[in-house]
């Protein structure tokens, strides 16, 4: 959706980064850098480094903390991919892919020429949800758009979805040679959108631009929700932007508690990343509107992004959001 010029000021910029933490790391290099082409770096944290991070981030102490980071450099509106190393043994957060539970869901990105990028993938060994699936979006004028999408099944339980957008303008900048862009937004299940889109509204500055409800077509479609499950959708972008923005449903029937606690201790996606222009004002506005603070900031460095200062807060939900500058 294109952005047009809300007057709105700007507390966080477009989401910055998506964290997730895997038990397989080889098979997420293989489809990110392989199906995908993303471009990856390795970084490495050890002694009092990997004690920061992990504090940080709420995860269990260790001697070294190992992270993949996957980029588009070929677009500036990308979105980085930040893969954090786990044990194989830690719990997943979506058993099964079951889009019944709250949480983060997956996160997308810009595709011209779907179906071929999609036989790429399959060639990879990577499948698909519903193959490729055309879905019907509103107009603000009630007429509808068609958009092509295919929900691909990564590694530790969570979707990647590929979106074609044909002859219209693509949300999210594509490189012409590889006919992709990078992540341009991610997805998650909230409790009640009302209280989640306060969250954005009051605490990081988001603005709505797309909100209505639709009913599931059932097993086959991507979510493999029952069918007519009846689902609230919103998308939230930063003031001024058209990339790099959030998809927030709840399920008005059929939804279900996580199964594990929120964050990076379980695998599947643990974090969403925001850069801000003034991370102790995001403080206080989370401190006032009692917003639940997981850490407070402090300087570290962060993988993908260097030595900053950064911050960690909670949705309604419980899902951990890192703000820093």
């Amino acid at each position: 959706m294109q952005a047009t010029p809300s007057g709105k000021p700007l507390v966080c910029g477009p989401l910055a980064a998506v964290t997730v933490a895997s038990g397989d790391p080889a098979r997420m290099r293989r489809m990110m850098q392989g199906a995908l082409a993303l471009t990856p770096s390795f970084e490495r944290f050890e002694g009092a480094r990997a004690v920061r991070l992990a504090d940080h981030w709420g995860i269990e102490p260790r001697a070294s903390i190992e992270v993949t980071v996957f980029k588009r450099p070929e677009v500036d509106d990308a979105v980085t991919l930040r893969v954090l190393h786990v044990s194989p043994s830690a719990p997943i957060a979506r058993p099964n892919l079951d889009c019944r539970y709250l949480g983060a869901l997956g996160f997308g990105l810009a595709v011209s020429g779907l179906r071929e990028r999609h036989a790429i993938v399959e060639q990879y060994g990577f499948t698909a949800r519903a193959g490729v699936t055309v879905m019907a979006f509103p107009r603000a004028d009630g007429t509808t758009y068609d958009v092509g999408e295919t929900h691909w099944v990564a590694p530790d339980e969570f979707l990647v979805l590929g979106v074609d957008r044909s002859d219209m303008t693509p949300i999210g900048s594509i490189d012409s040679v590889l006919g992709m862009g990078g992540p341009n937004y991610s997805s998650a299940l909230v409790g009640d959108v009302a209280r989640t889109g306060a969250f954005l509204d009051q605490i990081l500055g988001l603005e709505l631009r797309r909100e209505f409800t639709f009913e599931s077509e059932g097993p086959q479609g991507g979510m493999g929700l029952p069918k007519g499950t009846r689902v609230h959708f919103q998308q939230w972008f930063a003031p001024d932007t058209r990339s790099g923005y959030l998809v927030i449903m709840q399920l008005l029937d059929n939804a279900l508690p996580a199964p594990q606690a929120l964050g990076l201790r379980s695998r599947g996606i643990g974090m969403w990343s925001f850069r801000a222009a003034d991370v102790d004002l995001v403080f206080q506005r989370a401190r006032l509107a009692g917003v639940s603070v997981l850490r407070e900031p402090g300087g570290l460095t962060l993988p993908g992004a260097g030595e900053v200062s950064a911050m960690v807060i909670a949705t309604p939900d419980g899902f951990p959001i890192e703000i820093y500058s």
